[in-house]
């Protein structure tokens, strides 16, 4: 058993200071977690008068190297799934009553992951300091998203904190899905993909050098396409090189591009006129509008300011524009189904739905159905175009190499002519 001090926020924000006996450094911890304190500072008494004498304690060089393994192994960053799962819990315990300070105690408490206590108390501690959450979730972008934290600061205003929590983590629950159906579907023509460049491999460097020697001594050429790769492998050094020269021009240009509003704006009118993909752009705009601006609603948000908001997290720059241009005829009056009408922002049955919403006092709940609806279809739709992707990859790939191979065998079989000649 070891004594440790400690300083720690009590379950009021004050901070308290004092010592506890343990077997270790993270059962005093757990101790402390249990007994409702919140540590941010845990030492021994044997590591402060190692310091003092200037050798570190074995307790000492042991913190120092969960130091750099944090540092350098652990990551802090969190995958859409482990942001749902904060998110969730989250929720859950504001919605159940508890103040946010003790719902981040109690997922920062024993047996939450490394990296979830980590964000759960640097969160409490900025909220301790007087900050919003959404200024907190602000400090962190690497983990909280940009429409994240802008849905959650409208319901901040609203004060129905944990009701927009609800909404983001059904919101995040539901792009998870979609992600794991496009991943799922993708798995197949990646392997096809895999396989076209490792045959094309092994023909580029186990065939051709096995072949050539023969046209060589007979002084003929390659035929056909085998004399390219022969060239290619020659020169690959070189070819790697204008690789590698064309990839940092492109990397300049576009870092370039992105900082003229003019070009990228321009870019953004073309992908969103380009005949399908703008139609998917147009769709998961319309979306994420309406659900935004569905979730502000219901969470009392006024109507100027969530639409505002739910304009923010538009992406694209020309369907921005075109938002901001609907948005300024609701104030003179204009119904908002007929501000959205002309620009294509919001499909023709989506539009009549928002004039029922309107009609009947229900637009929140009417816009985030809207938003179901769009995001259903466009989920049909990328998994039909991921579905064809697969047997027109299989088409192509399988040509390509069943050319390739025709070429090789080709070659071969004109060895038997270079005997007799």
């Amino acid at each position: 058993m070891a004594i440790f001090h400690y300083k720690a926020y009590t379950e009021r924000g004050a901070v308290t200071v004092g010592t506890i006996v343990a077997e270790g450094l993270d059962a005093a911890v757990d101790a402390l977690y249990g007994s409702g304190l919140t540590p941010f500072e845990t030492y021994g008494v044997a590591d402060r008068t190692a310091e003092r004498s200037g050798q570190p304690s074995a307790p000492a060089r042991e913190a120092e190297t969960s130091v750099w393994k944090r540092e350098l192994v652990q990551s802090n960053r969190f995958s859409l799934k482990e942001l749902m799962a904060f998110t969730v819990e989250l929720a859950s315990l504001t919605n159940s009553g508890l103040t946010l300070d003790t719902a981040f105690r109690i997922i920062a408490g024993p047996g939450a992951a490394p990296k979830t206590a980590r964000l759960a108390n640097g969160l409490l501690k900025d909220v301790l300091a007087g900050l919003q959450l959404s200024e907190a979730m602000a400090q962190r972008p690497d983990v909280f998203p940009s429409d994240y934290r802008a849905i959650l600061a409208a319901g901040e205003a609203g004060g129905v904190t944990g009701q927009v929590l609800k909404q983001i983590a059904e919101l995040l629950a539901r792009r998870l899905e979609i992600r794991n159906k496009i991943a799922s579907a993708l798995v197949y023509p990646m392997i096809l993909i895999l396989m076209s460049l490792v045959s094309v491999v092994v023909i580029v460097f186990v065939l051709i050098p096995s072949i050539s020697p023969i046209f060589v001594d007979a002084g003929l050429p390659l035929p056909g396409i085998l004399h390219f790769f022969e060239e290619v492998q020659d020169n690959w050094l070189m070819v790697l090189l204008g690789v590698a020269l064309c990839g940092a021009a492109v990397f300049l240009l576009w870092g370039k591009a992105k900082q003229n509003p003019e070009v990228m704006l321009g870019a953004d009118r073309l992908k969103c006129s380009a005949p399908v993909i703008g139609g998917l752009i147009r769709s998961r705009e319309a979306g994420g509008f309406a659900r935004a601006l569905g979730t502000l609603l219901v969470a009392r948000v006024p109507l100027m300011s969530a639409m505002q908001t739910a304009r923010a997290l538009v992406t694209n720059r020309h369907l921005n524009a075109l938002y901001e241009g609907a948005i300024k005829r609701v104030p003179e009056g204009t119904p908002l189904h007929r501000a959205f009408e002309g620009d294509g922002l919001l499909p023709p049955a989506s539009l009549r739905l928002v004039a029922v919403g309107e009609e009947s006092g229900q637009l929140g709940p009417m816009l985030i159905q809207v938003a179901s609806v769009i995001e259903a279809d466009l989920q049909r739709r990328i998994e039909r175009m991921v579905g064809l992707l697969t047997p027109a990859l299989t088409l192509i790939i399988g040509g390509s190499i069943g050319g390739l191979i025709m070429h090789v065998m080709s070659a071969v079989l004109s060895i038997n002519n270079l005997a007799f000649q």
